[in-house]
């Protein structure tokens, strides 16, 4: 299938994961090449091929006239697959070969399919996709003493990321000079964190990893500086 869908390819870097997007028509280029920083040429870990579908609408069975569409994804296994299926897309995903097979409805741009397929690669990488006010989304990955935090392509509704200033993130995500705050505090950062993570995967074991990944980061020291709060958070930023 993949042969077939090659007449346009382009290859996007999500925080060290090389994701390739082919399809028979240029719509997923128009969102890749929207962020040439993030495009690569070496070897891709995930093949995402993309077969635009003009009757998904019937197949999905919307309401006439219906003009908002879910972009939830839900996502349940399927033999050694995942099946991921929101109002606009199906994909068939196989995270251990790299693979995603994605029918999609006609017009739909594939930035949010793709926030949702990384989402899913990145937290077998203890990595996770946080919201962060106007850059759009960081990966932010805990490491033994400290926190990385890489820039993705996306942004928020819609937008570009900002990718001609530093992250500037409305979470708290650290705590300064890495020492653990107060559990009273580090339990109001831990519930200021969660609503920012872009959770794809919502079955027990993958909410399980995240909670551990996100107590992490609120334990762990940032690699870059903080702004430090007075009860000794920082923001990333």
């Amino acid at each position: 299938m993949v042969a077939r869908l090659s007449r346009y390819a382009d290859t996007v870097d999500i925080a060290g994961v090389a994701f390739r997007l082919v399809c028979a028509y240029p719509k997923p280029r128009f969102w890749a090449r929207r962020n040439p920083e993030f495009l690569t040429a070496r070897r891709p870990d995930v093949t995402v091929a993309i077969v635009y579908d003009e009757d998904f609408r019937r197949r999905a069975g919307w309401p006439a006239g219906g003009e908002t569409v879910d972009d939830a994804p839900h996502v349940r296994r399927d033999g050694p697959r995942l099946r991921v299926t929101t109002g606009y897309y199906r994909a068939a995903v196989d995270v251990g070969r790299g693979r995603a097979v994605v029918r999609i409805a006609a017009g739909f741009d594939v930035g949010h399919l793709m926030r949702t397929l990384a989402a899913l690669w990145l937290l077998e990488r203890n990595t996770l996709l946080l919201r962060a006010g106007p850059a759009g989304y960081v990966a932010v990955t805990p490491r033994e003493d400290e926190v990385t935090v890489r820039r993705t392509p996306f942004g928020e509704h819609g937008t570009q990321p900002g990718l001609d200033r530093p992250t500037a993130a409305p979470i708290v995500i650290g705590t300064a000079g890495g020492e653990p705050g107060h559990p009273r505090s580090s339990a109001r950062a831990l519930a200021a964190l969660l609503p920012a993570i872009w959770q794809a995967d919502r079955r027990r074991a993958a909410v399980a990893r995240t909670l551990d990944l996100a107590s992490l980061i609120v334990a762990g020291r940032l690699r870059r500086d903080g702004d430090a709060r007075p009860d000794g958070s920082a923001l990333v930023g």
